[in-house]
């Protein structure tokens, strides 16, 4: 997990927001995100290896290797988008699920309220001027969904909390 210092100067995050965010982190590290990421990228390593293999039957098969080549990138691009973009919604709502499940102590302490992982979106929203081709709003060429498209999950997911379950967040 990796805050950077440019991050927290340039959003000026409450302790909220650093709390959602820390908790977004930790989503990809309880859903092993990185781990499945790295065994599907062997898992596809192996299988090109294996679809290309040399049948020593004496034909130069370039051509064949390059249009393959050329489909497995293809394919293998749009797979890596989607397990990207599935990760950053179960990050986003495992960081909500953590902050809702520690909101009130033993005590009836009140700790960080869940829609602060809407308010850090938001600020990245602003700070990237709701600019669609910045990196992190960017549509579904990017490796992470829209800021926007994140934020407007965040509002449905508490839109469908009923009235005594938002009560517990005031």
């Amino acid at each position: 997990v990796r805050v950077t210092d440019s991050l927290l100067h340039n959003l000026y995050l409450s302790n909220g927001e650093i709390a959602a965010l820390l908790g977004h982190e930790m989503g990809h590290v309880l859903y092993r995100h990185s781990q499945r990421r790295v065994i599907k990228r062997r898992l596809i390593s192996t299988l090109w290896e294996a679809f290309v293999y040399e049948d020593n039957d004496g034909y130069n098969e370039s051509f064949g290797e390059a249009v393959a080549e050329g489909l497995w990138k293809s394919a293998s691009y749009l797979g890596d988008l989607g397990f990207s973009r599935r990760d950053e919604y179960q990050a986003d709502a495992a960081a909500w699920d953590l902050l809702s499940e520690t909101y009130k102590d033993k005590r009836n302490v009140r700790r960080y309220h869940p829609n602060s992982v809407k308010k850090l979106l938001t600020k990245l929203w602003d700070f990237n001027g709701h600019d669609t081709n910045a990196s992190a709003t960017a549509g579904w060429e990017s490796t992470h969904p829209g800021t926007k498209e994140r934020i407007d999950a965040l509002k449905e997911k508490w839109s469908k909390l009923d009235r005594r379950q938002k009560r517990n967040f005031v």
